[in-house]
């Protein structure tokens, strides 16, 4: 069963001396990436969170924030040299824009590298890990079982739009006969109607015939009706599997091919509209694989 890319997880933890908020978001992404921010700035942690997220998602964009309030955390320093480098490209930025507004000193400090907390020594990321894992843990899998969730849902929805396909190539390919019958006798009438006013005679008895002819070749569209229902079986079967967004995503541009060589193909008023709903329903199934891990 497919899961989608779109998530939300929270936890806490805290005891007499650390306290932590876990925050996990995850969006669409052609890849896994993960973006990991740490109120302390802990690189150690940071990077162990984000090896933790690589278990547990495939793809997608991740943000994960963790508010951490701990008694051993240290001094806390800023970095003056790099707040002054901040403040003044925001000012030649600000100027360059005409903007009016202040540059304030509480937003500098919210940037990267901005503060810096010294004393912190491996053995102390090694226990800030070990009691913040639990919480990240736990966000992560409430974030991955809301991307189930909406995984079923959009697989749902995908399995009744391939339905709806396969419904509408029956009723194209039912027309085919129609459609080839109504332009003979269309065609039929346009000449009766020419002769009639010019009183000349048909000289060649077979142009009606190849005239039909040339029109359902023209209009023939099995190969692609062959191909689309082909597509459809290969599509209800990656459904199965997991992860299986990008080979979903392979499949459904190769619908997408499929039924504009049928619309450019398509001659009769009929015969348009059905394909017309079924460029319609591919183009939604296109949208939804976009979600899919």
């Amino acid at each position: 069963m497919p899961n989608s890319m779109t998530g939300f997880g929270q936890a806490s933890f805290a005891d007499e001396k650390m306290s932590a908020d876990v925050i996990v978001r995850s969006i669409n992404g052609k890849h896994l990436k993960t973006k990991v921010r740490l109120d302390l700035g802990l690189p150690a942690v940071e990077e162990r969170i984000a090896t933790l997220v690589g278990k547990h998602m495939r793809r997608g964009t991740v943000d994960v924030n963790v508010r951490l309030d701990w008694a051993g955390a240290g001094t806390l320093a800023f970095n003056d040299r790099l707040i002054a480098g901040y403040a003044r490209e925001l000012e030649k930025l600000r100027k360059q824009l005409g903007l009016s507004a202040e540059i304030s000193l509480d937003r500098i400090a919210q940037l990267p590298g901005a503060m810096t907390t010294g004393g912190l020594s491996t053995r102390a990321a090694d226990r800030v890990w070990r009691k913040l894992r639990p919480a990240v843990e736990e966000a992560l899998q409430r974030a991955v079982r809301m991307r189930a969730s909406e995984g079923r849902a959009l697989a749902t929805a995908l399995r009744k739009a391939c339905a709806a396909c396969k419904k509408l190539l029956g009723q194209v390919e039912t027309r085919a006969p129609k459609g080839a019958a109504d332009f003979r006798e269309r065609l039929t009438k346009r000449i009766d109607t020419l002769l009639e006013d010019s009183g000349a005679e048909l000289v060649d008895p077979g142009f009606l015939a190849r005239e039909v002819i040339l029109y359902s070749e023209r209009s023939d569209v099995s190969e692609e009706i062959c191909r689309m229902r082909a597509h459809i079986v290969h599509f209800n079967e990656a459904l199965k599997a997991e992860p299986c967004g990008r080979k979903l995503e392979f499949i459904a541009q190769e619908m997408h091919r499929e039924a504009n060589t049928m619309a450019s193909k398509a001659s009769d008023p009929v015969t348009t509209e059905l394909i017309i709903d079924l460029r319609g329903e591919v183009d939604k199934i296109r949208e939804q694989v976009l979600n899919l891990e």
